[in-house]
């Protein structure tokens, strides 16, 4: 059949091969970026939460001071504080701490009588006592400066003084 007019064939294989391989490049550089791009997504939540989990400290603490106040006028002071170890982050420069909140000037303080659970009256031996409620404002901070801010009221019962 050497007089047929068939069309060459003899490049298809080839131009069919780079094509395919040309499209499969073009997915792993896709799949490739879908990974870059979720890493870094996974990277600023972990420091998101670290942050977190320092702010959660510092309340904690600053819950505790309020629990060993006497009087509304004592102002309890939350020593800034560096959680954990440098062995533990892989930076070495700085690891997670808390502090009061610099938008405040003072991060633990007095903001009010709350009223006693189904309006009780509370008196021992002649004094009458009330919950207190203090205002905590903390600042937590992760190894790489991102921070968060919680704030969190705190009820102490104390003396009412009427």
């Amino acid at each position: 059949m050497k007089g047929c007019n068939r069309p060459r064939q003899e490049g298809a294989a080839l131009f069919v091969a780079v094509l395919v391989l040309a499209l499969m490049g073009a997915l792993g550089i896709m799949a490739f970026n879908t990974v870059m791009v979720d890493r870094q997504v996974a990277g600023f939540q972990n420091r998101a939460k670290t942050a977190f989990y320092a702010a959660e400290a510092g309340a904690s603490e600053g819950r505790a001071l309020v629990r060993t106040v006497g009087s509304r006028s004592e102002t309890p002071n939350l020593t800034p504080r560096a959680l954990g170890d440098t062995a533990l982050y892989d930076r070495e420069v700085a690891i997670p701490a808390y502090a009061g909140d610099p938008a405040f000037p003072n991060p633990i303080r007095y903001i009010g009588d709350g009223v006693m659970a189904g309006g009780a009256n509370l008196q021992l031996r002649g004094q009458k006592f009330v919950n207190t409620l203090w205002q905590i404002n903390v600042q937590g901070q992760s190894p790489d400066g991102s921070t968060t801010r919680i704030e969190v009221v705190e009820s102490k019962t104390l003396a009412s003084g009427y």
